[in-house]
């Protein structure tokens, strides 16, 4: 089954990157999700960026939501605070990505082994 997925513009933040909504499959996704993503060799599983909220002076809260395309599940990892996370790679079952705080001008590394992964929950 060919896996399809739609973002579809919103708007964007002031001084910002712009926010979009999700279809995969066109089954509409709650949230708002950044351009940022990437899928995983197999096309089975597919990582975005999730805004959690559009607010300039709370913002960016971010995280990563990882769909699993074959179960029709989701999981999101730990939010980011005044922050985006972003650069998003599979490989060896890993999913590694940074968290970028621009105003502290500091991007950090992180592997999340996708197998180790417990809070799937149906999208």
């Amino acid at each position: 089954m060919k896996q399809v997925h739609k973002l579809t513009y919103e708007g964007e933040i002031r001084y910002g990157p712009c926010y979009c909504k999700l279809e995969l499959n066109g089954q509409k996704v709650p949230g708002i999700f950044g351009e940022n993503f990437t899928r995983s060799p197999d096309f089975r599983f597919i990582a975005f960026q999730e805004w959690l909220t559009t607010d300039y002076q709370e913002g960016p809260i971010t995280r990563v939501a990882i769909f699993d395309l074959e179960t029709q599940t989701v999981a999101h990892l730990k939010t980011v605070y005044k922050g985006f996370v972003e650069n998003f790679q599979f490989k060896d079952g890993l999913l590694i990505y940074f968290k970028n705080y621009f105003a502290e001008k500091v991007a950090k590394k992180f592997e999340v082994t996708i197998a180790d992964i417990c809070n799937w929950e149906p999208y």
